[in-house]
C-alpha cells in the first residue's frame, strides 16, 4: 500500500512562500509547527482553515517570535485561495512612459504586491512611474540560496537602474548600502498592492513634489511647476 504523502504540493508551495514573510523562522521550524497543530498530511484545505488567533498562538511558541505584521503577511499567504496570484506577474509589451519619470523597485513574493522583505523576497518588480501612470517593465527573480555579504551584493545588483525601492522591511546596514547606491528606500508598514503605492507616487510627482523627488526626476522645482501645471 502506497504511503500517503506528508504534505501536498499546493501546501508545500504556500509554506515555502509564507516562510519568506518570516525572516526569523526557518522552513523546517514552520513546517514542524504546522504538522504539530494540523496533523498529517498537510493540505491546502487545512491551511485555509487556520484562524488568525490560532496561527499567532502557534508562532508565539517559537524562540524567535516574528512581528505581528510578519505573522499577518505569512497567514495571508497560507490561507489565500487564489493560487495563481502566487506566481510572478507577466510583462506586457508597452511603449515607455513619456516625460519625467522614476524607475521604482518593489520587493515581492506574490503577484504585483509589496509583500516581500528585502532580505528574503522571491523577486524584485521594476516599474516606470510618471505623473500620470505606472507600468511594470521588469521582473527579476531572486536566487534564494545566497546568504550574508553575497546576498547583499546580489540584491544591490538586482536594483540596478532603479531610483527608489518600496519594501516591506529592510535592515539598517542593507538600507545604508541601498542609499549609498543612490537608491531611496521606502518601507511600507503593511503588505499592499503595488498599484496603490505607485498611484500615490504619481500623485506626489504631479502635485508639487519635494526637492528630493525633483532631483530624482532630473528637474528643478520651477521646471516641475511648468511641466505639471493644470490647464
Amino acid at each position: 500500500m502506497m504511503q500517503q504523502p506528508l504534505i501536498s504540493d499546493e501546501a508545500a508551495l504556500r509554506i515555502a512562500l509564507a516562510v519568506r514573510s518570516l525572516p526569523e523562522v526557518g522552513l523546517g521550524s514552520l513546517l514542524d509547527l504546522l504538522l504539530q497543530h494540523l496533523g498529517e498530511p498537510l493540505s491546502e484545505e487545512k491551511l485555509a482553515g487556520i484562524s488568525p488567533k490560532s496561527f499567532r498562538v502557534m508562532v508565539s511558541s517559537l524562540s524567535e517570535t516574528p512581528t505581528r505584521r510578519d505573522v499577518s503577511s505569512a497567514l495571508a499567504i497560507l490561507t489565500n485561495n487564489e493560487v495563481e496570484e502566487l506566481d510572478a506577474p507577466q510583462l506586457s509589451l508597452l511603449p515607455p512612459l513619456v516625460g519625467p519619470k522614476l524607475t521604482v523597485a518593489i520587493t515581492s513574493n506574490q503577484g504585483e504586491m509589496i509583500n516581500g522583505h528585502y532580505g528574503s523576497c522571491m523577486r524584485v518588480l521594476v516599474y516606470e512611474v510618471n505623473a500620470y501612470a505606472h507600468q511594470l517593465v521588469d521582473v527579476r527573480n531572486i536566487d534564494g540560496g545566497l546568504q550574508g555579504e553575497a546576498r547583499a551584493e546580489y540584491m544591490l545588483n538586482q536594483l540596478k537602474g532603479c531610483q527608489m525601492l518600496f519594501t516591506l522591511s529592510i535592515g539598517g546596514p542593507a538600507a545604508a548600502k541601498v542609499t549609498r547606491a543612490n537608491i531611496h528606500p521606502v518601507k511600507k508598514m503593511v503588505p499592499m498592492p503595488a498599484a496603490e503605492a505607485l498611484t500615490e507616487l504619481s500623485q506626489v510627482i504631479s502635485h508639487n513634489p519635494p526637492p528630493w523627488i525633483c532631483k530624482l526626476l532630473g528637474i528643478t522645482s520651477s521646471q516641475n511647476e511648468l511641466l505639471f501645471e493644470e490647464d
